[in-house]
């Protein structure tokens, strides 16, 4: 096998192994050839039977090689050419020689060893592949640490966006439920915890209380929800989960001057004209401020632990809470997938009317589809309280939720490693990718192309026509209609999903007609 059939066959990952070595350089195609390799490793083996490890690592050896070239390359453009261009100062040959080689050794290690262990028999194969990956999670901030690449902050967010996305396909993957406004029950957990364990309201609750205390509020949340569109279905249901979603910010925002008066007395005190006929309740003396609107909430305490202590600005605890808290949803999700009641929501998805008459309570499995998705979102919404200490209405607007949502669509409706894929690819690119694309770009145009233009208006189209982050919804969008188009049942679908959305094949129709013929 040449050198171009190598870099060819790992064109898809050798092209993002490539792009962040080129954007953030240095140790970073280490790091992603680590990771990347672990990857290319488990797919090349997905394609063909290993029979034994030798053969896996073959393979595997081959796929991370391809890989390994691809970074070597991208390390030599970044350190002589890329630097010099944007105005940093360019490394010489044998630092970036280094660099390269280091992603491409521990992208063909890495392979090898996830290929070779593909190879084992079925129980030794499954363990050794989730040891592998949990290996991977576990030391990933300290790779991320001595490589100095800084990207943990942005992996704890992607983090937190997998268990919305998580929660999220339980009522659109599973239950066939198009919920737009997920983004409330978000809403609803983080300023559950604010309200907990802040001195806002003079309430300051262990976080390890508050973040079930959040999780079941927004269970009933999603109860109350679900209730008023049992009826609905399709567009309909849609748009009453658009509203819902648009409502909760703002009743956060303005519930700041609250006066509750008794029902009967205020009522009477209305017929008769009299105002000090109405028992107040709550905000007697004063109007209470609940939410304290725009402003927020803020500080909200932070978790603790007897060895740990309490939860500072140090990542390291965050990313670990958080990874806990994905392999958690995780693990109760697909219990509840293969359970009777993820039955019961497959049956609704596929044909509601089939299965109310052959059993299924309707009510019941509609209202826990919302309210199990709801319950995750609570999750999410606690720890991203707790982690950046204030929350305000403004963020959790209707675009958190068609995010989320694109997230379950785009990794692949029904299924959770899709979904995980989805939400990593949407969320690297927009916190992480981008940016450091505005910064490399920015940093081209001022030195190299700029003062080449001598029209201000020229140079002015160009520095607004060539800002990602600018551009980041229509790159976004175009994105998503090419996915839609050429693969509508998303990255990583269900076999089932996979199914619905593409014809069957001809010629595998007819053999199956010539053989119960002639049967």
């Amino acid at each position: 096998m040449n050198i171009l059939k190598l870099i060819r066959s790992s064109s898809v990952l050798g092209a993002v192994g490539a792009l962040t070595v080129l954007l953030f350089g240095g140790w970073s195609g280490a790091v992603i050839g680590w990771l990347l390799g672990t990857g290319m490793g488990y797919m090349s083996s997905q394609t063909k039977l290993i029979a034994n490890p030798k053969t896996g690592a073959q393979i595997g050896g081959t796929a991370g090689l391809g890989l390994g070239i691809w970074l070597l390359v991208a390390s030599l453009l970044e350190g002589l050419l890329l630097l010099p261009l944007s105005g940093r100062p360019a490394i010489p040959f044998g630092t970036a020689l280094l660099f390269g080689l280091a992603g491409l050794g521990l992208a063909v290690l890495s392979a090898v060893l996830m290929a070779a262990f593909q190879g084992l028999a079925n129980p030794a194969q499954k363990q050794a592949t989730r040891l592998t990956l949990a290996f991977v999670l576990l030391i990933f901030p300290f790779a991320d640490q001595i490589a100095q690449t800084g990207w943990i902050a942005t992996v704890i967010q992607i983090q937190i966006f997998a268990i919305l996305a998580l929660g999220l396909n339980i009522p659109v993957g599973y239950a066939g439920l198009l919920d737009l406004g997920y983004a409330a029950f978000f809403a609803i957990g983080a300023y559950t915890t604010g309200m907990l364990s802040s001195a806002h309201l003079g309430i300051e609750w262990n976080f390890w209380i508050v973040i079930w205390i959040a999780a079941a509020v927004a269970a009933i949340a999603g109860i109350i929800l679900g209730a008023p569109t049992l009826p609905l279905r399709g567009d309909y249901l849609a748009i009453v989960t658009l509203g819902f979603g648009e409502i909760i910010p703002i009743v956060f925002r303005n519930l700041t001057e609250i006066k509750i008066t008794e029902p009967i007395s205020s009522l009477l005190a209305t017929l008769l004209n009299r105002p000090e006929l109405a028992i107040c309740l709550v905000g007697c003396t004063e109007p209470f401020n609940l939410t304290n609107g725009e402003t927020g909430i803020n500080p909200i305490g932070r978790p603790s632990l007897p060895i740990v202590g309490t939860f500072g600005t140090s990542p390291f605890p965050w990313y670990y809470l958080v990874l806990l808290l994905v392999v958690f949803s995780m693990f109760m999700i697909g219990r509840l997938r293969d359970s009777r009641l993820g039955r019961a929501w497959a049956a609704i998805r596929e044909d509601e009317l089939a299965a109310s008459a052959m059993g299924i309570n309707r009510v019941s499995t509609k209202l826990l589809a919302f309210a199990m998705g709801a319950t995750f979102s609570g999750f999410a919404g606690a720890f991203y309280a707790a982690y950046i200490t204030a929350i305000f209405p403004s963020v959790f607007d209707f675009s958190v939720s068609v995010i989320i949502l694109c997230m379950v669509i785009l990794g692949g409706l029904g299924n959770m490693t899709g979904v995980l894929l989805g939400c990593i690819i949407i969320m690297a690119a927009d916190r992480l990718y981008l940016p450091k694309l505005a910064e490399v770009l920015k940093g081209i145009l001022n030195t190299s192309v700029l003062p080449n233009i001598s029209s201000p208006a020229l140079r002015d189209f160009i520095t607004t026509s060539l800002d990602p982050i600018q551009m980041r919804l229509f790159l976004f969008g175009l994105v998503l209609v090419i996915m839609m188009i050429v693969r509508p049942e998303g990255l990583v679908p269900s076999a089932q999903r996979r199914a619905e959305l593409h014809e069957p094949d001809p010629a595998a129709n007819d053999s199956l007609a010539d053989v119960r013929s002639a049967g």
